[in-house]
């Protein structure tokens, strides 16, 4: 087996608030191979319904170095990246079984939607407001059609997205 110093290994990057896409472009320029995981997830925005990427380790990202054969002092410079993460002021390696695990469960995982057909929610506004409901399904992006027991009867009602919360 090679020596550990004669391989690349994945190590940790800093990157500055908001900036690991620039980082991982600009290092990708620079030939490094580079890993940022990023998860699906769906949130209310503006009161919309909207699905978006995010990084799973906000403000970090993987980068697969050597120690002998690759330049490290164009890291320090690259736009978007803050520093290079150190412990003891020598970076630490990240084990590529970690790196693996990772990339195999964000692609078996689908994004979960924020609200599931049949899950008990709560209304946070409205006419409706602190009644506990179950969630039918979305109408659109802004609306849902939820099913409120009110007078010992069931009856469909459509509410803003923006005014359930999932109840647990």
């Amino acid at each position: 087996m090679a020596n550990d110093s004669t391989r690349a290994q994945w190590y940790l990057i800093q990157c500055k608030p908001r900036q690991e896409a620039r980082a991982e472009e600009n290092l990708r320029n620079q030939h490094f191979p580079c890993y940022c995981p990023f998860h699906t997830i769906e949130k209310i925005q503006h009161g919309r319904r909207v699905v978006t990427k995010q990084p799973l380790f906000p403000g970090y990202l993987f980068i697969n170095l050597c120690k002998l054969t690759d330049n490290w002092h164009s890291i320090r410079s690259t736009r978007g990246v803050l520093r290079m993460v150190t412990f003891a002021g020598e970076p630490l390696a990240v084990a590529d079984e970690i790196i693996e695990n990772l990339r195999t469960r964000l692609a078996s995982t689908d994004s979960k939607p924020l609200f599931e057909e049949g899950g008990k929610v709560t209304v946070t506004e409205g006419p409706f407001k602190d009644l506990d409901a179950v969630f039918c399904k979305t109408d659109g992006n802004e609306r849902a059609i939820i099913l409120l027991t009110m007078l010992h009867r069931e009856h469909q009602v459509r509410v803003p997205l923006s005014q359930l919360k999932t109840t647990l």
